[in-house]
């Protein structure tokens, strides 16, 4: 069939504003995967604390430009992470996709339970030129317990199973990232697995 050069340019500018649509509907959190993103960062601290969260989701294993080491990264997360016979790899490959770029989070900070969203870049600013570092983080927030990023969440209905990157850092050698598999029933959030993907 042969097609016009003016069609072409008409069907490239439909795809062109499809696209970002779709896009946007991966990276947007439907109300149950908040509600299980709050579970995941829900921590009780001894003395009433809570960890800072970043303000922008985050997982840089889905940001690399080269192919295989992304399919390599996929592979090795999925047999690692399977459990009990429970095959992870599509929610895997899911979480990949979804989280190519970081996005703003849409959750309210919870000091009551364990959390606050650093939407002003409040804590960021420790970590800028002549901000002070952790010393001078902890002197001025003692309750603050080190810097914690999530991605956005990956959540199978049928299943109820949940695959979600979360790292923290408290100190510049006390921090570690994981990929975390969760099983979500009854608006009870289980730990079935995790895998680390770095330490320091």
């Amino acid at each position: 069939m042969f097609i016009t050069t003016a069609r072409l340019i008409t069907i490239c500018l439909a795809l062109a504003t499809i696209v970002p649509r779709v896009c946007a509907a991966e990276n947007k959190l439907t109300q149950e995967e908040t509600t299980i993103l709050t579970l995941i960062l829900k921590e009780a601290y001894s003395d009433g604390g809570y960890t800072v969260v970043n303000a922008q989701t985050g997982f840089s294993h889905s940001q690399s430009d080269n192919a295989a080491e992304i399919e390599k990264s996929k592979n090795d997360i999925s047999q690692r992470l399977q459990t009990n016979g429970i095959v992870v790899s599509t929610l895997v490959d899911q979480l990949f996709r979804r989280n190519q770029t970081p996005v703003q989070l849409l959750i309210k900070s919870s000091p009551k339970d364990g959390y606050l969203i650093d939407f002003e870049g409040k804590y960021d600013k420790y970590f800028k030129k002549n901000g002070g570092g952790w010393e001078k983080w902890y002197k001025e927030n003692p309750n603050a317990h080190g810097n914690t990023t999530v991605s956005l969440p990956v959540y199978d209905k049928k299943t109820g199973l949940v695959v979600v990157y979360k790292g923290t850092q408290s100190h510049g050698l006390d921090g570690a990232g994981w990929i975390i598999l969760y099983r979500y029933e009854q608006g009870i959030l289980k730990e079935l697995n995790r895998v680390m993907l770095w330490i320091s």
